[in-house]
């Protein structure tokens, strides 16, 4: 067994990240990757079943972008004007800070 045997077989921890797993197992040229916990398999993780939980989230993605373009151009065409261009300063608001400075 030791002379077919991967040594020091590479693997992830079940809360790695599913993009991690998935790059390890495009670096490492190999379809199947274990999760291991405690120093045991707990999962054995498939690429085409990552690349097909991957490619599932890509368009929910892109349908969820699509129907919030689709709403605000809805908006636009009621209000009228740039709502676009208000849309994208409460944006860049909403990632600033709102906690107050500390004054020495």
């Amino acid at each position: 067994m030791s002379k077919i045997m991967t040594r020091n077989p590479t693997y992830v921890t079940a809360d790695s990240l599913a993009i991690e797993a998935l790059q390890k197992m495009v670096q490492g040229k190999f379809r199947h990757l274990p999760v291991v916990e405690n120093g045991e398999v707990m999962a054995m993780l498939d690429i085409a079943k990552c690349l097909y939980d991957a490619i599932a989230r890509l368009e929910k993605a892109a349908e969820q972008g699509s129907a919030i373009a689709a709403a605000v151009e809805g908006v636009e065409r009621q209000l009228g004007g740039n709502f676009t261009g208000l849309a994208m300063q409460i944006l860049s608001l909403n990632s600033l800070s709102l906690t107050p400075e500390v004054v020495p």
